[in-house]
């Protein structure tokens, strides 16, 4: 059952839509996300097959959003004249409760190499065809998504907006190459510079490089090297050519970011001089409490556009460290270079391209990437991996 329920969830979740809805992908792929993340773990409960994590981070990280909800300050924020208290704070726990069980339902079952090479096939194909679609979509040959949703199918493949689809192919284009499927890569590659998210191509490079670099240890070395002049070219052009940032636009992303510092610093209410800094302002908070405080009228920042900036937002500070604890346990424990199998190696390479892009955009919060994000990260958990390479 589990089985099934995991293939039919890689399948499901990038492409299912709701016309009606006034967004067609994040709420539909996040509650579908949920539903298979929900019927997979609850599976694993009642069979009895869930074996210890060993991420202790991700568990302590879980339980202090509660803390943190309880800690959080009631904005008064009225709905129909209703206080609506901290409803937001609910939805998260929910979330990470669900998402938690998934990630260690898939870290658990000693799937087989047959039945591991599936999943990674599943989602290789899946990719080809959001790559394909992307392709339709930039020579003005899809008929339904341009034509019907205007700009959200532009580039876009089913996923709203190009700096969401070029992550999700980006991370699928390591395991397209473990596959031995070449070509698929070359597509999902090709389709993530169609979209022209600077975001999903930072995420691509930084994938290539990691999957080159965690074969030897004289080529991380190399990789670093030429990862730190990178970066410090790019932040010497951005900063020194105004030509150069006309070409890399931040759209507002770096103002989001120190506001969102700010509000740690500062009362979230006019009534209170009461900072939030520790503990955060809870769980989903910054989609109703950001938002209004700050430009009321533009609904493009209901996300930080920077997972990490988001979690420092509603978790505080001892949540932000928690969150990279737990990210660096992970890699601590499950990536060891130079001697990883050419699978792990292609896992780590995926997540490194979602944490890359997570800091410019919020993959960490759409279903469809969280839902192939943890498979990633349970595959990486599973020891049967090895066993079965």
């Amino acid at each position: 059952m589990i089985n099934w329920l995991l293939r039919i969830g890689l399948v499901v979740t990038p492409f299912i839509l709701a016309p009606g809805n006034n967004d067609i992908a994040r709420e539909p792929k996040m509650a579908w996300a949920l539903c298979f993340a929900l019927a997979i773990g609850l599976t694993a409960l009642y069979q009895g097959l869930l074996k210890p994590f060993r991420n202790k981070w991700a568990l302590v990280l879980v339980g202090f959003c509660l803390l943190s909800f309880y800690l959080s300050p009631n904005p008064g924020l009225k709905l129909f004249g209703i206080d609506s208290g901290r409803f937001w704070s609910w939805e998260g726990l929910y979330q990470g409760i669900v998402f938690l069980i998934f990630v260690v339902t898939v870290a658990s079952i000693e799937f087989t190499k047959k039945e591991i090479n599936t999943f990674l096939d599943i989602m290789v194909w899946c990719g080809l065809a959001m790559g394909v679609l992307i392709t339709l979509q930039f020579l003005h040959l899809d008929q339904f998504f341009e034509q019907r949703y205007g700009t959200y199918g532009h580039m876009a493949g089913t996923l709203g907006n190009p700096t969401l689809v070029g992550p999700l192919l980006g991370m699928v284009v390591p395991l397209a190459l473990y596959r031995k499927k070449y070509l698929f890569a070359v597509i999902m590659a090709v389709a993530t510079l169609l979209t022209r998210s600077d975001v999903a191509m930072a995420g691509l490079v930084m994938m290539l490089m990691a999957y080159v670099a965690l074969k030897s240890r004289r080529l991380f070395i190399v990789m670093s090297v030429l990862l730190v002049l990178g970066v410090a070219s790019v932040g010497y052009l951005y900063t020194s050519y105004p030509q150069v940032r006309e070409q890399l636009p931040d759209n507002e992303r770096f103002l989001t970011w120190r506001q969102s510092v700010g509000d740690l610093k500062t009362p979230v209410m006019q009534s209170s001089k009461k900072i939030y800094a520790i503990s955060g302002i809870g769980t989903g908070s910054f989609k109703y409490l950001f938002h209004a405080k700050h430009n009321a009228k533009n609904d493009n920042f209901l996300y930080a556009h920077n997972d990490y900036v988001q979690v420092l937002y509603e978790l505080g500070v001892v949540g932000f460290f928690l969150f990279m604890a737990m990210l660096w346990q992970m890699l601590k424990d499950k990536v060891r270079i130079g001697k990883l199998s050419n699978k792990r190696r292609a896992l780590a390479s995926s997540f490194v391209c979602l944490a890359t892009c997570a800091m410019g955009t919020f993959v960490f919060q759409i279903g469809t990437h969280i839902f192939y994000g943890l498979v990633v990260v349970g595959l990486l958990y599973n020891k049967g991996i090895d066993e079965n390479v």
